[in-house]
Order: structure tokens, then sequence, then C-alpha cells
């Protein structure tokens, strides 16, 4: 009986990871991203948590005493988690580029790159921001009229621009426009791969990044700018200068030494530490995670530690947890608010954060597998055709449905 059940968990620990594990069209996996994904999406949804819990917590505690606890200032720089993705991105988009021109791999192709970038993650966000638009005006009282015009420029990623301010559609897709305004830079930003000395390629790109915090600190004050690429491209060439290691320095397969653990084990409690000092993250930043970054690659631990398979699994999901995750802490908070409220406000937290947390798992996974996942397929338009003329003409195959069609 205890064999059988355990082959049972197994058989079960086996379904879920394979299911909702995410999938690639290039054919290349590497699970340390996506366990540097699930870290930044854990400290996005701290941030929110900590946000959502000090203003609802019950009346008779100081919304200032929860704020003062260690670990609201400990969530209070989640926020921080948006410029890890943005790093993240620069590294993945920039790695096939990389890989063309340092290491003689295959042409890019730019059709192929935005086509991708469209059929990918514009489905998800779309039905994400209908639901959450007729959402507002059915629940939240709002009135159509009024959305419609933050509706239209969400569809284009022209809210930032246009308002100055995160849509009170969707407010995390402020970051998801910057995103795009980079997707449409990429081409031109990797025609620094084609620099073959490698000093003076990283020379160049550390130049731009210097030079980029040096503008921000000077001039970026409007809002405008402030909510654009100006301001957070730093980022995502940071992530070029690790698609550049990982490609010319460590030939896609890093070679792991115990001292990047300690990095790991120093860095990153330390990073979170200066976090609130604005100006020195504004400089230091930067350059903490691409250290940080580095660690995880080299690291001995450290890589075992974000390979594992629960973290890369859950990271994985983490653009469907992005979408939806103030929403569902929203709805789970109803029913768990009053949980834990008369005790210390960090004891209340992890709480929260536990139950929350099991329902954003459980919610944004099941979205992730019916919405995200498809989308993952590189032939999914296709696939989805086929379903359609399957029920419009059945009994007939591929070849002669595409003839009646």
């Amino acid at each position: 009986m205890l064999r059988r059940s355990i082959e049972h968990a197994v058989a079960a620990r086996q379904w879920v990871l394979t299911h909702f594990s995410r999938e690639t069209s290039s054919g290349r996996f590497i699970p340390e991203m996506d366990g540097l994904r699930f870290v930044a999406i854990t400290m996005v949804i701290l941030f929110h948590l900590n946000g959502y819990l000090v203003a609802k917590w019950p009346l008779h505690h100081s919304g200032s005493l929860a704020q003062s606890s260690w670990l609201a200032q400990t969530a209070l720089v989640g926020f921080r988690g948006v410029e890890l993705f943005f790093v993240i991105s620069g590294f993945i988009l920039a790695l096939p580029f990389a890989t063309q021109h340092l290491a003689g791999g295959r042409v890019v192709s730019l059709r192929k790159y935005y086509l991708r970038r469209l059929t990918r993650l514009e489905p998800p966000y779309f039905v994400t921001l209908f639901a959450l638009f007729f959402l507002a005006v059915w629940t939240h009282g709002k009135t159509a009229s009024d959305l419609l015009p933050h509706l239209g420029a969400s569809l284009f990623y022209l809210h930032n621009l246009a308002y100055a301010q995160s849509s009170p559609v969707i407010g995390v897709a402020w970051s998801l426009e910057i995103e795009v305004q980079f997707y449409l830079l990429v081409p031109l930003l990797t025609l620094l791969f084609m620099i073959r000395n490698s000093r003076c390629r990283r020379g160049l790109l550390l130049a731009i990044i210097v030079s980029l915090i040096a503008m921000q600190s000077l001039f970026l004050t409007d809002g405008r700018a402030a909510l654009s690429i100006l301001s957070y491209l730093q980022f995502f060439l940071i992530g070029f200068l690790l698609a550049d290691f990982f490609i010319a320095d460590w030939k896609e397969a890093p070679i792991p030494d115990v001292s990047w653990d300690v990095i790991t084990l120093i860095g990153w409690p330390l990073t979170i530490v200066l976090l609130p000092s604005e100006r020195l993250t504004q400089w230091l930043f930067p350059f903490a995670i691409l250290l940080l970054y580095s660690a995880v690659f080299r690291g001995t631990l450290t890589r075992r530690i974000f390979s594992n398979r629960w973290i890369v699994t859950i990271g994985g999901m983490c653009y469907s947890i992005y979408l939806i995750h103030y929403e569902v802490i929203s709805l789970a908070g109803r029913f768990t608010l009053r949980l834990g409220a008369g005790l210390p406000y960090w004891a209340y937290f992890l709480i929260q954060l536990t139950l929350v947390g099991a329902s954003l798992v459980a919610v944004c996974g099941l979205y992730f597998l019916l919405l995200a996942k498809p989308c993952m397929r590189r032939d999914w338009p296709q696939r989805l055709r086929n379903r359609w003329q399957t029920l419009l003409y059945p009994g007939r195959t591929a070849p002669e449905m595409n003839t009646a069609a």
C-alpha cells in the first residue's frame, strides 16, 4: 500500500511538472533563466501583496505599524522585480543574435522574430485586457465610456505615452509597453554583436549603459520619459552583456565554481538592503544584477537551486502570473484577510503569503495551461485553424479541408 501511494505521488508530480512546464520553439532551454523569472515574479508578488495587506489590514491595527515591519520594508523593494525581468528579456532576445554574430550560428529571420512576439505574447495579453475591462465595468462600477480610451491606448501599448501613467484597465501593462518598445529596437541594438573585438564591444556596451544612467539622473524627470524605454534601457543592455559572456566566453556551458556561490550568498541580501537608496540603486543595481545572474550560471549550488524543477516550472508561468496576479490577490484576500489578523504583521504577512500564494499558483497555473502554453507552440495558429476546420468539415482530411477552404 505504501509503495503504491509513493508511486502515485511520483506519477502525480511528474504529470504536474510535465503539463505545467513551458515550451520553447527554438529548442534552446536554459532552466536557470526560468529560475530567475521565479525570483523576479516573487518580488513583484511580495510588493503587491504587501500593498494590499497594508491597505486592507483590519481596522484595529495601524497601517503605519504594518509599514514599519521589517518584512514590509523588505517587500517594498519588490517593485525592482520588473527590472530583473528586463535583464532577462535582454538576455533571451539577444541570444540568437549573439549566436549568429559571435559563434557563427544561423542567421536570425526578422520576420520570424516579430511574428513570434505577436503570436506568443499578444493572445494572452488581449484576452486579459478585455476580461479586465468587462470586469471593471460590471463589478467595479466604472463606466465603459470612461474606460474605452484607456482600453484603446492599452491595446496599442501606448498608454504610458498618452497618459503618463499606468492604465486603469490593466495596471501591470506599464512594463509590458516598455518591453514592446525594446522588442522593436532589438534588431538595431544587436548590431553591436557585429563588433568582433570583445573588449571594444563590451566597452561600448558599458559606455552606453553608464551614459543612459547619467542621462536619466540629470534629465529624465518627465512622467512619459520615466515610463518609457529611455528610463530602463540599461537593464536590457545588461542582458546583452550577459548573453555576450554566455556565448563568447562560456560557450553556452559555464563551468561551475563554488566561489560564485559565495557571491550569491552575500550578494542577494546585500542588494536588497541597499535597494531603498534610490541614487545608489540607480548606479549600482544594473551591475549588481549582472554579477548575481552570472553567479546563477557559474555557482555550483546556486545553479542547482535555480534549476530546481518546481522553481523552473513556476518561473516558466511568470507571464500568466504577472498578467492577473493582482486580481487573484484581491479575490483571495476577500476570504483570507482576517486569518491571523491578531498576530504581529510579519506573522500575518507570512500566513497571507502562504494562502494567497497557493491561490496564485492554482489560478495562474490553470490560466497558463489553457491560454499561455498553447501560444508557446510556434504553429498554434495552424493548429487552431485545423481544429476549426475539423469542426466545420467533420470526416475530412487536412488537404481536403484546405481545398474546401
